[in-house]
């Protein structure tokens, strides 16, 4: 507990410094300690933001749509491969095998079904 106020208040307090470093650098138009550090690695990010706001001036409705039918269309098939493993898993015992025919309606229907609607379909056969 008291480790995660101390993180919170030197976490603050940085950010506290940061603020006035940089007020001081635009008061005095002179850069301050960490903009010079961090001079050697400015054009790395440059050339990273550059790149993603490249890829993003591509994107427009029609290819926002492409990409994400690409997406749903990788995802589902993921997802049905898990299922078809789940359901092989329970058709190998009988217990997975009553419960997959339960599910799918298979069982049998007594005169005293679940509902009204199940005891009407028995009475038609």
């Amino acid at each position: 507990m008291y480790t995660l106020i101390t993180i919170f208040y030197v976490s603050l307090l940085g950010i506290i410094a940061m603020i006035l470093f940089k007020r001081n650098e635009v008061k005095t138009n002179k850069p301050s300690i960490p903009s010079r550090l961090g001079r050697g690695s400015d054009h790395i990010f440059q050339k990273f933001f550059g790149a993603i706001s490249k890829v993003i001036s591509y994107i427009n409705k029609h290819t926002f749509i492409a990409v994400a039918q690409w997406l749903t269309f990788h995802v589902l098939v993921r997802v049905r491969k898990v299922y078809v493993e789940i359901k092989h898993r329970a058709l190998e015992n009988p217990h997975g095998k009553r419960m997959m025919d339960a599910i799918r309606g298979r069982g049998e229907i007594k005169d005293h079904g679940a509902s009204f609607y199940l005891r009407k379909i028995a009475e038609k056969k």
